[in-house]
């Protein structure tokens, strides 16, 4: 994922070296808004977590995508393969080469601040009330439960499944699409609208936020959470995708995987990623902004419009607009003096790259690993996995990979990051490591993946996407898709 990257299935394909979603061929962008709580007593905003859903396995949260089989297209269309007479009546052709451009498009409103029956984006979202961690059982609402939900909140959206036949995209990533007549969550209507007369797969995105920290911060049933672009109501939730499959595998797999239990491993036209290949795909953030921790604002210029008029677009707040180029961001600090970054390594349960000490204090810092390390004459400090800190005074750099992600938050920090799962962030306190040039990546093999899915299709079609958000949308910028897919 870039910000600046062109709306090219082939560059996607091309330029992208790894991705956050369980099938290997798929190198499409996903993208939904971040839940943040909003503390009752003086207003503050913490991010909320994202977890795995059921029968997902263990890949750090993320979303689960459906690809549901409506009528006979088994794809999404690209600029070559609209025939030449589409364009007749198209006044306004996309100004690309045959080939070049792939489908996009945005499902719901974010300036949505009540429900209405007779407007699609409305119908088209709910939230389950999660009644544990494990079944996905739960009540569901158009907008955000009003009780606490033991298993946390899941957000579901469905996207339109009706296209135009002439545009892979629009200005607005909207108007191409059409939800069916009738259409609703869970409902997939009764055909298309003459406008829109093309039957195209059914995307469905559900995520599953672990609102359970925050239970006894509820206040005379209010609802203490609120939606990175400033909604507390949950009815401006949106999502955006961009396609970027190989054209011929998305069709093989939607025509020839019909495992009615979303199995990735019972599918032979894909090619499975492992969970810790998953959890490597990460970007530091890019924008020069607070997103985690407790902020007395949320980030970019979203501030909380309740409704029930839809909300207004708002600028000027002083919010960042650019973005730092990748190569200027990493996830270890370089700002503790003393001590340089050396990278992420790996380290498998029963590994020690590091052989002195371990240091558990709790609210695990990297200061207070590096301070520790430091002050007990050990060279290397590392963090992994949010709390542990290990300290030695020789490392193997062979252990080491640019393709590896330390991007879990410290338990003490969540500013910064200390290590993750099976990956140590390592700092040195004797100067600049040098690394070898060709360092080593994961190895793919198959997983398996199951999920539930929505009643009322003809097909229903696999997998999971992992991988943390890293980035809250503005409410000006809806149509970014996330690094879920990089």
């Amino acid at each position: 994922f870039d910000f600046g990257m062109p709306n090219n299935t082939d560059y996607l394909q091309s330029q992208s070296t790894c991705s956050t979603c369980s099938i290997k061929e798929n190198k499409s962008n996903y993208w939904s808004p971040t839940l943040y709580f909003q503390s009752p007593k003086n207003g503050t905003f913490k991010r909320v977590a994202q977890r795995p859903g059921p029968l997902t396995g263990s890949p750090n949260a993320g979303m689960v995508v459906y690809y549901i089989q409506i009528g006979t297209v088994t794809s999404f269309p690209k600029v070559r393969d609209i025939k030449a007479p589409s364009y007749k009546v198209n006044l306004n052709p996309p100004r690309v080469r045959p080939g070049e451009q792939n489908f996009r498009m945005i499902a719901g409103d974010p300036f949505l601040r009540s429900y209405s029956d007779s407007v699609d984006d409305s119908r088209s979202i709910t939230f389950r009330c999660l009644q544990d961690d494990t079944s996905g059982n739960g009540p569901e609402t158009h907008g955000m439960p009003t009780t606490k939900c033991a298993g946390g909140i899941r957000s579901q959206i469905n996207f339109p499944t009706c296209w135009d036949g002439k545009n892979i995209d629009t200005p607005n990533h909207k108007d191409h699409v059409r939800y069916a007549n009738g259409a609703s969550f869970g409902n997939f209507g009764t055909g298309c609208p003459s406008t829109h007369p093309v039957t195209i797969p059914l995307l469905f995105f559900e995520t599953v936020w672990d609102t359970k920290p925050f239970d006894n911060e509820w206040v005379n049933g209010q609802s203490p959470f609120v939606w990175s672009m400033g909604d507390p109501t949950g009815y401006g939730y949106h999502a955006d995708y961009m396609m970027g499959w190989p054209e011929d595998v998305l069709k093989r797999a939607m025509s020839q995987c019909t495992d009615q239990g979303g199995q990735v491993s019972s599918c032979s036209a894909v090619t499975s990623r492992t969970e810790q290949e998953m959890n490597d795909c990460a970007q530091p953030n890019r924008v020069d902004e607070k997103i985690d921790g407790w902020l007395t604002q949320l980030p970019g210029c979203n501030p909380v419009q309740n409704g029930p008029a839809r909300a207004t677009q708002v600028t000027g707040c002083g919010a960042p607009t650019e973005t730092l180029a990748l190569s200027d961001v990493t996830f270890l600090r370089k700002d503790i003096s003393g001590w340089t970054p050396v990278g992420c390594a790996s380290e498998n349960n029963g590994e020690s790259l590091l052989t002195g000490p371990k240091y558990t204090p709790g609210a695990m810092t990297v200061e207070k690993c590096l301070n520790y390390c430091g002050t007990n004459g050990y060279t290397y400090a590392g963090l992994k996995n949010k709390s542990t800190c290990s300290c030695g005074n020789s490392i193997n750099t062979s252990k080491f990979s640019s393709s590896y992600a330390c991007n879990l938050a410290c338990d003490g920090d969540p500013a910064s990051f200390c290590g993750a799962v099976n990956r140590i962030a390592v700092y040195s306190g004797s100067g600049p490591v040098s690394l070898p040039t060709t360092t080593p990546g994961p190895t793919t093999t198959t997983q398996q993946s199951t999920t539930t899915t929505p009643s009322g299709a003809q097909q229903t079609h696999w997998g999971q996407c992992g991988g943390k958000d890293l980035f809250p949308v503005s409410l000006t910028v809806s149509g970014t898709p996330k690094p879920t897919e990089a």
